[in-house]
């Protein structure tokens, strides 16, 4: 699994959509607690020292959420799961929607397909800002698994 500290949280849920499982650490914890579950699984940290600490972490130096994922080229396997099967906030398995009826109404209903997060009950579907978050993703170098 993959474990972003509480500075990352954007590239955790930018890296959920792509399609890896990732594990955000919401608010700041001692280095002691991170190190204590960074055992066969790899951190994603800008703190300096606490890269230093750890034997399977990559160290984020840019603010930017695009030149985050661009470090990262080359440092991931491939995801685990497809694009957009991920809830970007909380991680779990994203299920299609099939009763439009009872959508809110911010959801585009014209959307071909529409996903909830039975978890957070998010919804989501692939809108202009999907094509345009998929054109990123693509040009930093990372492959979309479909």
């Amino acid at each position: 699994m993959i474990i972003a500290d509480s500075m990352l949280g954007k590239l955790a849920r930018y890296l959920r959509i792509i399609g890896y499982d990732v594990k955000y650490i919401e608010k700041d914890k001692d280095d002691s607690y991170i190190i204590s579950i960074s055992e066969n699984n790899l951190i994603l940290t800008r703190d300096k020292q606490l890269h230093g600490k750890l034997k399977n972490s990559v160290l984020i130096e840019s603010h930017d959420s695009e030149r985050q994922l661009a470090e990262l080229k080359g440092a991931l396997p491939a995801p685990e799961h497809r694009f957009m099967e991920l809830c970007s906030i909380c991680g779990h398995s994203l299920e299609s929607v099939e009763n439009r009826i009872e959508l809110p109404e911010y959801v585009n209903k014209d959307a071909k397909q529409i996903f909830r997060c039975n978890s957070c009950n998010r919804y989501y579907w692939n809108g202009s800002h999907m094509e345009n978050f998929r054109k990123m993703v693509e040009r930093v170098g990372f492959e979309i698994h479909d």
